[in-house]
């Protein structure tokens, strides 16, 4: 724009409308402001897809070689296996830790006395 303007005693700077239209601006640089703000919204969805291809990859892949695949570990722990366990073997397996059993049982008592503290005042 500096470069078509031109000086005018009573006005000052001025920049003729006939020298805007010749070069196009309006027209060029509305037609630009779409192209841009559409290329922003199609990178924008191309991310994100982009971001789910690979979480479904992942996820499809974890699930086939550890859960549903021909060779997935998960397979050892047939229903027909896991019956004939003892409760010893399932409890090494399958059981929870110390911490969490102490911290259970811990509570269990905790009710118990409460229980039994609210019978007392009840009564």
């Amino acid at each position: 724009m500096e470069k078509m303007a031109t000086w005018d005693p009573n006005q000052g700077k001025v920049v003729k409308l006939d020298a805007i239209l010749n070069q196009g601006v309006t027209i060029g640089s509305n037609l630009k402001h779409t192209v841009d703000d559409l290329h922003d919204i199609l990178h924008s969805y191309y991310k994100v897809a982009r971001k789910r291809f690979v979480d479904i990859v992942c996820m499809q892949a974890a699930d086939y070689f550890l859960v549903a695949g021909h060779d997935a570990p998960i397979k050892v722990f047939s229903p027909k296996f896991v019956s004939e366990l003892t409760n010893e073997q399932l409890e090494a397996i399958a059981g929870e830790d110390l911490v969490s059993k102490r911290k259970r049982e811990d509570l269990k008592r905790k009710i118990e006395n409460l229980e039994s503290g609210k019978k007392i005042a009840l009564s």
